[in-house]
């Protein structure tokens, strides 16, 4: 459940308008997953993970403030099972959509 939960959240910030979504109960939400990303099991871990890289690539405000919490997280593992899913660093994942130029681009649907 808190898997689809942080997957959920995800998928309302790529698609919802920053002047839509409560900025500060995502920060509050950020905090949340750097105090218990580790103590997490996998696959909410990794579902963490992507709710950070998720705001650093789609919430300007949030980019910074994401890839420092990042960053104070360190890696991030998790055993997702005998597939090619990996879990990236969302520092250097955030960076690399700055590099692109892409950073607050929305898309225009949620794919589960």
């Amino acid at each position: 459940m808190a898997t689809a939960g942080w997957a959920t959240l995800s998928s309302l910030v790529a698609i919802k308008d920053d002047a839509e979504l409560d900025l500060p109960e995502l920060k509050r939400l950020l905090s949340r997953v750097q105090k218990t990303i580790h103590k997490a099991p996998d696959a909410v871990r990794s579902a963490m993970n992507s709710f950070i890289i998720t705001l650093g690539s789609y919430v300007n405000p949030l980019t910074e403030l994401a890839i420092q919490t990042g960053e104070a997280i360190g890696p991030v593992t998790a055993n997702l099972g005998n597939n090619n899913c990996q879990v990236f660093s969302a520092p250097d994942y955030i960076r690399k959509v700055q590099k692109r130029g892409t950073i607050g681009k929305k898309r225009k649907t949620a794919k589960c």
